[in-house]
């Protein structure tokens, strides 16, 4: 029975050098009928229709005995039968594989196309006759099929195509492979000619002429040579031009002017600069992510782990793969760069040692990987020697350039390889030359897809040119310059953006910049290494931006800690550099330790500098950050002088456009002190459209997005001062724009003090959990340790709240007294829930201080009172609650008035006081405009309704 998952009546299924007709139940070896019994023919075809799948022995026994009871040995005698038709494991060759306790899965590389046509008979009759020397293919290509096709397509067509691509990269299969498939379509066959095998760029005609059987004694063998193709129709195959490209290129030039009948496929590590030529780069393979969850069926969807897989099996066919195995397998063809060679010659290192075993030697890579095909050419028996081979053939000069460039650990500008690859000032020219040089042959790749060029060096060939380097006892000086290189960007047009630190837009710094990190990473640990601390302490003050972009801050941290300890004592380390190293500091440890003491001191000495040295934008950036650690500490009052300093520079600074931010500094800092109509007229004024416009784009590397900042703010006063729906729907709008914007600070903030609480205070727990799912999410890049702690606390008070039942509601473990709360964080559980209210948060009935949740806090802790149902709690939890009315009402806070009027009126209704609880509570609720469907006015309206309008006890007297 042929499985649904085929094709139509006139399909061929290629693979190898096997051809599958389903239609016809034939099975063809170059040519020839390959003798397969019907049902081994099921089970190839059945796995080629799931190819890359792994088919179970239950869906076997269903696709090729359906309806038959049949012994498991029966399977395992066709599946051997099957693969000893395809001499699999020979070779090289696999094309099924066993995945234990699972099934089977048919591995190999599939070409699909119509009916059989001549092509096979054709190349079989014009090898059979002399007139081609295509060799057979002894092991599959894998992962080009694309290319091929394309390359087969475009050739007849283009008529002269030339594959580049570095050295060990395949050119040679992908050319074969080609042919082999176009073989039909010439008269007069194929003709391949190894260029590498000459011992002189001067004897390529004449060896082609031998290859022609074509006696010439005339001393221009290439005008015999084209002369005598006439008008054939031929294609010839030129292998390995790198090392004869002006005679290949004056060859082929020649042919196609004078045979119009033959087509041209070379391969070369460099194009051939011939007219008419077309020229296709062969990428490397495809690699697996990185991944510790892995599976090997997601691994071989790559072509270079299937290539790995293959040659493993190709060494030991015994050998079995795992899922524990994919990261591994990922990790070597990824450091491997997805070079087909270097993973056919780890893969054979694999029964020696293992592939955990190989991946950790790559750093060692040119002693362990030497064990390539004896029949191969010298230059491919071992990675060291092919990459050799390429660089004895360049020029001194291009040998140098190359070599300084293997410093690079990651992309690199072209500004950046002139700067490193020169050894003069006026070498600028020649560098460029010489790289464009080293890209035409394959040594260096380049990514024109950016907004600027970036070029790198495969690892392999970084890791041997680096080599080389060493030899030459270039490498301090070198490592030098790239680390002055890369200090001066830190400073320059690069990472300061002219020099303003506080003007970077995220986007455009990461598209430019983002790749820069892992040479920076190397310029500083050379730097200390070298005992040049002024640079590497140069270095990290001038990109501590990206590090904090690419949230890298624990690494920032730990060197902005040894940085700020050495830097006193440098005479080159200047106030500028010294306030850089204190405020990243600050906000390195604030983002991954939370609220410390160190961040305001830290901010302190910035401050003092600032003023030091007048700098009117970094005193404001400081005085922010200080202002809001404030804030986090629950030091409300002491925001004041930060805000009324930032009041004073808008005041003597016209110019500058700081009206925005103090609004927005204004109304969160009211509106944590309890003056929510003074923080409500801050917050419209702060989201103003002019002063949205003045900060767009101004809001630096630490500074939060002015707009998502300020809709925070103004979402907790919307909701406080009796607008939840209002509130609602600037969360929703927030969290779109906060998720579109690329700013992971400003989202985390928003989450964590906007999103989340308000989506509690509304009662909307779905909500509530979507956005911490969001802040917890890994994957986000906004849970940075001072949100995930929120956040983490956040969840298990979602926890309480989803518990249904009042009677038998249990406070999750954990919560409230946790020691990572914080005093707002504090302050924030207990407007929650009564039930999260913290012994330790400061509650006094008749004074002290009063913030933006005493209010919330005194209900809070009357409604615990009031279990303990004595007369004398009843009595105090009346006091709490109608002190919490009255801070309520002189803060505009409509919402905690109406929570603290519910729990008195429940309490006065219980004690026979009905008339003057629905006075109360209908009082409160008829001043709400929206929110109706929101908890707390839900929660009112219930228990209005089940008032009566005069109590019994008020009728009798």
């Amino acid at each position: 029975m042929i499985d649904q998952v085929l094709t139509t009546a006139s399909e061929v299924i290629e693979f190898g050098n096997f051809r599958l007709v389903p239609s016809t139940r034939s099975l063809m070896r170059n040519g020839a009928l390959v003798p397969v019994g019907d049902r081994a023919l099921d089970l190839l075809i059945a796995l080629i229709g799931r190819r890359g799948q792994v088919v179970s022995k239950k869906q076997l026994f269903e696709i090729v005995w359906p309806n038959t009871v049949v012994e498991e040995s029966n399977l395992r005698v066709n599946v051997a039968a099957l693969r000893k038709a395809l001499g699999d494991g020979q070779l090289g060759s696999r094309f099924i594989t066993n995945i234990p306790g699972r099934g089977y899965a048919f591995v190999g590389e599939i070409r699909r196309s119509g009916a059989p046509q001549a092509a096979a008979a054709g190349a079989s009759a014009a090898l059979a006759e002399g007139r081609s020397n295509l060799p057979a293919r002894l092991i599959r290509i894998v992962g080009r099929d694309q290319i091929v096709a394309r390359i087969a397509e475009e050739l007849p067509e283009r008529r002269f195509v030339t594959i580049t691509g570095a050295g060990g990269i395949g050119k040679t299969a992908v050319a074969l492979a080609v042919a082999e498939k176009i073989a039909g379509r010439y008269r007069d066959g194929i003709r391949i000619l190894d260029l590498a095998r000459l011992a002189s760029p001067t004897l390529v005609a004449a060896h082609l002429a031998s290859l022609l059987r074509l006696p010439t004694g005339d001393v221009d063998p290439l005008n015999a040579v084209v002369a005598h193709i006439g008008t054939w129709n031929l294609l010839l195959v030129l292998d390995n031009c790198e090392h004869a490209v002006e005679a290949a290129s004056a060859l082929a030039e020649e042919l196609l002017k004078r045979s119009p009948g033959a087509h041209i496929l070379a391969t070369s590590r460099e194009p051939l600069r011939a007219t008419g030529e077309w020229v296709q780069r062969l990428a490397p393979l495809p690699s697996p992510p990185a991944s510790k969850t892995l599976t090997l069926q997601q691994a071989l969807a790559f072509p270079a782990a299937r290539l790995f897989v293959d040659r493993v099996l190709a060494c030991d066919g015994s050998f079995k793969f795992t899922d524990e195995d994919a990261p591994v397998i990922a990790e070597v063809c990824a450091r491997l760069d997805g070079l087909p060679l270097a993973i056919e010659l780890a893969a054979a290192r694999i029964p020696v040692f293992g592939i955990r075993g190989v991946a950790d030697r790559l750093d060692d890579r040119f002693d362990i990987l030497t064990k390539g095909f004896r029949t191969a050419v010298p230059r491919h028996q071992t990675l060291g020697a092919m990459i050799d081979w390429s660089y004895q053939a360049l020029p001194e000069h291009e040998k140098a350039v190359w070599r300084r460039l293997s410093v690079f650990r990651g992309a690199f500008a072209l500004e950046a390889a002139t700067a490193i690859g020169r050894s003069e000032p006026t070498e600028h020219l020649a560098v460029i030359d010489a790289l464009d040089s080293l890209v035409e042959k394959s040594l260096v790749a380049v990514d024109a897809l950016a907004s600027e060029a970036r070029y790198r060096l495969l690892e392999s060939l970084r890791l041997y040119a680096f080599s080389k380097l060493l030899e030459n006892e270039e490498v301090e000086c070198v490592r030098r310059r790239h680390a002055e290189y890369y200090s001066r960007c830190s400073f320059g047009s690069g990472f300061g953006s002219n020099g303003n630190w506080l003007q970077t837009p995220t986007t455009q710094w990461l598209d430019s910049h983002s790749g820069d990190i892992v040479d920076i990473r190397a310029a500083i640990e050379w730097a200390f290494s070298a005992g040049d601390n002024a640079l590497a302490i140069k270095l990290i003050g001038g990109s501590a931006p990206l590090w904090f972009k690419l949230l890298l801050l624990h690494e920032l941290r730990s060197l902005l800690e040894r940085a700020v300890q050495l830097a006193p004592g440098l005479d080159q380390i200047d106030d500028e550099l010294l306030m850089r190293l204190h405020v990243a500091l600050a906000h390195s440890i604030f983002h991954t330790l939370g609220s410390m003491q160190e961040v305001g001191l830290s901010l302190d000495k910035a401050l003092a500098i600032a003023e030091r040295r007048g700098d009117v934008n970094a005193q404001l950036q400081i005085l922010w950050a200080r202002w809001g650690s404030f804030a986090t500490e629950g030091h409300y009052a002491d925001m004041m002088p930060s805000l009324q300093r930032v009041g004073a520079i808008m005041v003597n600074w016209p110019g500058v456009p700081i009206a925005p931010l103090y609004n927005r500094m204004a109304a969160l800092a009211y509106h944590l002190l309890g003056d929510q109509q003074a923080a409500l007229r801050h917050a419209e004024l702060a989201l103003d459209h002019a002063a949205v416009r003045q900060r767009a784009g101004r809001d630096g590397v630490f500074v939060y997005d002015h707009k998502i900042a300020a809709s925070s703010h103004y979402a907790r006063i919307l909701w406080l001062t009796g607008s939840p729906d209002s509130a609602l729907e600037l969360i929703r709008a927030g969290a779109e724009e906060a998720a579109r914007i690329d700013q992971p600070f400003a989202y985390g903030f928003f989450l964590v003090f906007a999103a989340v609480p308000v989506s509690l205070w509304t009662g909307d727990l779905p909500g509530a959990r979507r956005h911490l799912s969001q802040l917890l999410d890994p994957a986000s890049g906004i849970a940075f340790n001072v949100w995930r702690s929120a956040g983490s606390i956040y969840r298990r008070a979602l926890e309480l709240l989803e518990q249904t039942d009042p009677l038998r509601c249990k406070l999750p473990a954990g919560i409230p007294s946790h020691e990572s709360v914080t005093p707002s964080l504090m302050e924030s559980l207990a407007t929650f829930s009564w039930r999260l209210l913290d012994p330790r948060l400061p509650v006094d009935p008749d004074g002290g201080p009063v913030n933006w949740s005493t209010a919330e806090a005194l209900r809070a802790k009357g409604e615990k009172l009031i279990e303990s149902a004595s007369a004398q709690a009843r009595q105090d939890a009346q006091r709490l609650f109608l002190r919490s009315i009255d801070i309520s009402r002189r803060q505009h806070a409509r919402s905690w008035e109406l929570r603290s009027a519910i729990s008195l009126a429940r309490l006065w209704h219980a004690d026979g006081r009905t008339s003057e609880a629905r006075d109360l509570l209908a009082g409160v609720y008829q001043q709400f405009t929206e929110g109706f469907a929101t908890r707390d006015l839900v929660e009112a309206r219930t228990l209005l309704d089940s008032l009566p309008v005069r109590s019994v006890t008020a009728a009798s007297r």
